[in-house]
């Protein structure tokens, strides 16, 4: 009986070897469109990066740099302010950037729409309105307060922010360390946090963890829970990657600092899309990210926020 079954099942797979058939799947070529791509703080001169997209199947030149390949360098960039043409911005070549030559800044309270024209190209537009402006209540620092299962000192450190009522706001916060070598120092890469308002994004960011590990940089949330009321942040950052920077040279003193920016949501979209797309970029089992884009007839995005700054001591 075993060898009768044993026969079967050989000459099934003969069978079905003998079946295959190759299958070319014609997948339509996607026209490039243009992209606009500026995130703007409140009284930043107006700036502009504009490009092109590519085809997920177009080849790629490595012979030169991708930025150079994909600019738009003949663009024409207008700048709008409540619906009226306020700015047009000029190609920078050493920046890749279109700015402003006339110092447009943003303005509070103000709608801008960015306008992006280019030969051959469909005209890509986006707008935005600069958010309420972002306030920092308090900041206190209480310095080796824990130790990591690893044995790791931590600082904590507790940001109080003041949340307007009757409006939906959306918190970019980030941290700074004043490092050796480049005194403005980086985003501190690992911050333990075990508050629901954070955004669970990145590889390790599990909440009832308390050894957990958010991205300094890219702390996101929503008001939600705290709407006009006074949000206080808690958050565990190894004590060394909160030292002080002191110049040899100039004998000027640098320290830790934090950014508490109030964005938009369509900021806030782009941020976690694109959050998610970067981490799942080399796991060829995970579901197919789209980066999340406001701008009309192209792709990127265009944001404006406020920004409220502290320093740690």
């Amino acid at each position: 009986m075993k060898m009768k079954n044993g026969l079967l099942i050989g000459l099934c797979m003969v069978l079905l070897s003998g079946c295959e058939k190759t299958v070319n799947i014609d997948i339509p070529q996607k026209e490039p469109k243009l992209v606009i791509n500026a995130r703007l703080v409140k009284n930043e001169v107006f700036s502009v990066s504009a490009g092109r997209s590519r085809g997920v199947l177009s080849p790629v030149n490595y012979s030169s740099s991708l930025i150079e390949q994909y600019v738009v360098k003949t663009a024409a960039v207008v700048v709008f302010e409540n619906g009226t043409a306020i700015d047009t911005l000029v190609y920078q070549p050493g920046d890749f950037l279109y700015k402003s030559v006339r110092n447009t800044r943003v303005q509070d309270g103000k709608v801008y729409t960015v306008a992006v024209s280019a030969a051959g190209y469909t005209t890509a537009q986006a707008s935005a309105a600069v958010p309420s402006q972002s306030v920092i209540a308090g900041v206190t620092r209480i310095r080796n307060s824990r130790t990591t299962a690893s044995g790791t000192p931590q600082d904590e450190i507790t940001i109080k922010l003041s949340d307007p009522p009757g409006e939906r706001n959306f918190y970019l916060v980030q941290l700074w360390g004043a490092g050796f070598g480049n005194p403005f120092g980086n985003s501190i890469y690992c911050v333990s946090t075990t508050d629901k308002d954070v955004e669970d994004i990145g590889d390790n960011t599990d909440p009832f963890d308390p050894d957990n590990c958010y991205d300094g940089g890219l702390l996101l949330m929503r008001d939600d829970n705290f709407n006009g009321g006074l949000k206080q942040l808690r958050l565990f950052v190894d004590a060394s990657q909160l030292d002080e920077y002191n110049d040899p040279v100039t004998h000027r003193i640098y320290r830790p600092y934090i950014h508490v920016y109030r964005i938009s949501e369509d900021e806030f979209k782009y941020n976690k899309s694109n959050n998610a797309y970067t981490n799942t970029g080399d796991n060829p089992f995970a579901e197919p990210i789209n980066i999340f884009s406001n701008v009309k007839n192209g792709y990127g995005i265009f944001s404006l926020s406020t920004v409220a700054v502290d320093t740690l001591r």
